[in-house]
């Protein structure tokens, strides 16, 4: 599955605390969430669609407790995507501060193409 592919290769930036969805209270900083926005089956006509491949927006979320942690563990993250061997593109980013748990969040959006 195209999220156990992404948290191999973003274990490395993190010390392997990659999470879905949502991280547990009291984690180590820095941290990466991820969640899939949406996924689909492309149409391809070449090979007459098989196998079938899938492209795949997903948010990487970089949580830290400081700014400088945040966007150096953010330019980590693109460094791998960039050499990652499926095809992706980095369709934004934004700088962001959560008031309540007072961590930095860097959110990231990624459509990556992939077969499976």
């Amino acid at each position: 599955m195209i999220q156990e592919d992404l948290v191999t290769l973003l274990g490395p930036a993190v010390a392997s605390r990659v999470y879905g969805a949502i991280a547990a209270q009291g984690t180590l900083m820095p941290y990466i969430v991820y969640q899939r926005v949406i996924s689909q089956v492309e149409n391809i006509l070449d090979g007459n669609g098989n196998p079938p491949i899938n492209s795949t927006r997903m948010q990487i979320d970089v949580w830290s407790n400081s700014y400088a942690s945040a966007q150096a563990t953010a330019a980590a993250v693109r460094t791998l995507m960039l050499g990652w061997s499926k095809q992706n593109v980095n369709n934004g980013e934004q700088d962001l501060y959560e008031q309540d748990t007072r961590l930095h969040r860097v959110m990231m959006d990624y459509s990556i193409a992939h077969y499976n």
